[in-house]
């Protein structure tokens, strides 16, 4: 019995040539000089040896290569990492194990830059008279329902609906049994195929695939899934829907009701118990196996929503920490972020008590790094789901390496500069100026003077770490007079010539309204007042943290214009609610000895608060947030403006010098 009937007709001898041509290697003997396998024959459980010929393909002349490889067993997509070596015919080998149910390999080859899956062909492996060898060559070319494939095949490589179908139909001929494993997609391409209406088809098909003694996780899903297809029909879709609930009452699709009955659950102590519950009806490690769309809507929102929740209602952690394995890698990141880089960051919580915290979060997150989670299963291979997990967690690492530094537990925060070195070294200020404390901790000076001149080349420093250099040069004998050439000799570039220019790009030239507003000097400033001049603007608050970041690049330009008195610097305090918030800004200001000149804004009549500067001039200029800076020109024009804070202080400052020795230079013109 044909499953699905689109090719009405296929002639014996075209079915007898494709088993023939399609045994083994897929594309015959030109594809398997590049790319073969043996034995040529393999079945489940042969350590089989993977060959690869790079010499014509994008590969060739690299030193070394790595594989990754799909492998395709018992209908479900497994990822695996493969290393490879070169052999005296300069080939590249592997040798892998195939697992029980294998019926087709896919391979994609690997160097540090590049890529080479195949092209057309592909470098993919049918394992002989296997169950779903067939469909599982057809399906993971269609892009239109191989959302389960991992997507590593190049489009073209992608072929028709119905020549999927043609390929599935072609499994039914071999493996009956596969029927129930495939219907899903069967009855997707039956549809897309079809003009008219195919409800009575795919009713039909799931009756009998209901029929059958039990069914997996997936094969309840893929039921759920092919409801989706049927339009118009709530009774038999009820009807279907109450027969999976009444024989599979722990099953997929009472989980999926579970999660959604949770997820609406408004008191929070009730949430909690309902989650104990469902955790016990529906343990996790009897869903390893099974994503539903419901789960990845809902299920990770859920879980947070419980965790935060307790923690604002109760004031206690109790939930976070008892529940830490139950967790998600996406979660226990949040947890990093929420409860130790924010408080960090703000300075809302003792470092004791953040460490507390963060000994407990990141052992876990990084248990999780050797594991690929279920959502990613089939999809990515241990190594590409580590550098993913990595990337993912990294600023959280540094937070906590941070924290380590300040409690003087150098070992452990030298481990997670070095864990997350290759995605932050150079790149992170933050991370480059731990870097720099930990060699001059070591002595190693030498090495430090090259580290922060390569990180000056990406301008990326601080001025910790200026210091540092400026030392060290004035240590080897040079003159101090010297060393603003120096450092701007180590920037120098085509990288930063590039983004000067691109900088003078963002200049504009519009009029500004005046202002009139009370100094930490004593007195009020007009803005009027200071036409001659180039006037830089920083809008901040105490309570905001970028803006608290940015402030070490600022000092560097303030004190680069310190003898000039044709440029002028105000620190416009805004949107402050506390009512002593000027004794806080004075205090924080003295605390970091700031040479800074603080502007507090007036207080809006429209609503009471101090920001009437702030709104005037975002709505004049349309943005929104802060830290603003802003640079007036000497004719009273605002000519640059800038939002947010990028991470380096020395970039910043090379920003705003730039702007301002433009309008110099323009004025002279």
């Amino acid at each position: 019995m044909r499953l699905f009937n689109v090719l009405k007709i296929i002639p014996v001898f075209t079915l007898l040539a494709i088993s023939i041509v399609f045994t083994g290697n897929l594309w015959g003997q030109d594809q398997e000089e590049v790319f073969s396998v043996a034995p040529r024959y393999p079945k489940a459980g042969d350590q089989v040896t993977l060959s690869y010929d790079a010499s014509q393909t994008p590969l060739k002349n690299r030193d070394s290569l790595t594989a990754v490889v799909y492998t395709y067993a018992d209908f479900q997509w497994n990822v695996k990492d493969l290393k490879l070596e070169r052999t005296e015919e300069n080939k590249w080998q592997g040798q892998l194990k195939l697992e029980p149910g294998i019926a087709l390999i896919n391979c994609v080859f690997y160097a540090k830059d590049t890529l080479d899956r195949g092209g057309a062909n592909t470098y993919s492996w049918m394992i002989n008279n296997a169950p779903g060898s067939y469909s599982g060559w057809g399906i993971m070319r269609n892009p239109n329902i191989n959302e389960d494939f991992p997507q590593q095949l190049d489009s073209l490589s992608f072929i028709e609906d119905s020549v999927t179908l043609m390929w599935l139909n072609n499994e039914m001929r071999d493996n009956p049994s596969s029927r129930s494993h495939i219907f899903y997609s069967g009855l997707r391409l039956l549809q897309r195929t079809n003009t008219e209406d195919q409800t009575g088809r795919i009713k039909e098909e799931l009756n009998y695939i209901l029929s059958l003694p039990a069914l997996d996780l997936k094969q309840q899903y893929d039921v759920q899934r092919s409801l989706e297809l049927i339009t118009g029909n709530e009774t038999y879709v009820d009807s279907v829907e109450n027969a999976l609930l009444s024989k599979y009452p722990n099953g997929v699709l009472a989980r999926d009701r579970a999660i959604k009955q949770l997820f609406r659950e408004a008191d929070p102590d009730e949430r909690v118990k309902a989650y104990n519950a469902f955790v016990n009806q529906f343990p996790e490690e009897k869903f390893e196996g099974i994503t539903t769309t419901t789960e990845e809507l809902y299920y990770d929102k859920l879980f947070r929503s419980i965790a935060y929740t307790y923690i604002l209602e109760n004031k206690d952690y109790g939930f976070v920490f008892d529940n830490l394995t139950n967790a998600s890698y996406t979660n226990l990141v949040d947890y990093a972020w929420h409860l130790v880089s924010i408080p960090y960051t703000n300075e809302s919580m003792s470092l004791d008590s953040l460490q507390v915290f963060a000994d407990r979060i990141f052992p876990e997150i990084e248990s999780r790094e050797h594991e690929v989670p279920k959502a990613y299963r089939g999809k990515l291979s241990p190594n590409q789901w580590k550098a993913m997990a990595l990337k993912a967690a990294a600023s959280e690492y540094l937070t906590y390496a941070k924290i380590l530094n300040e409690q003087q537990d150098y070992k452990r925060e030298a481990y997670y500069l070095n864990k997350i070195a290759a995605l932050l070294k150079y790149e992170n200020t933050e991370y480059n100026a731990l870097y720099t404390q930990q060699l001059v901790r070591q002595d190693k000076m030498d090495e430090a003077v090259s580290f922060i001149a390569a990180c000056l080349r990406h301008n990326n420093t601080s001025p910790e770490m200026l210091q540092v250099l400026k030392d060290e040069y004035l240590k080897s004998g040079k003159e101090l007079s010297d060393f603003k050439d120096y450092v701007a000799g180590l920037k120098t570039g085509a990288e930063n010539q590039k983004e000067k220019e691109a900088l003078l790009t963002e200049l504009i030239k519009k009029p500004i309204e005046d202002f009139s507003l009370e100094s930490s000097y004593g007195g009020m400033v007009n803005l009027k007042d200071q036409l001659g001049k180039i006037v830089v603007i920083d809008m901040w608050a105490t309570w905001c943290a970028p803006c608290k970041k940015a402030m070490p690049g600022m000092k560097m330009v303030v004190d680069h214009y310190a003898d000039d008195a044709n440029v002028k610097f105000y620190f416009l305090d805004t949107q402050e609610y506390v009512k002593d918030y000027k004794t806080k800004t004075a205090a924080f200001i003295e605390e970091k000895e700031y040479p800074f000149e603080v502007l507090y804004d007036a207080v809006n009549p429209e609503n009471g608060k101090p920001e009437m500067v702030y709104t005037k001039y975002a709505k004049a200029f349309q943005f929104s947030g802060i830290p603003q800076k802003m640079i007036i020109d000497q004719n009273g024009y605002l000519r640059w403006r800038s939002t947010g804070y990028e991470g380096s202080p020395s970039a910043l400052a090379d920003e705003i010098k730039t702007i301002v020795e433009y309008l110099k230079a323009e004025s002279k013109s």
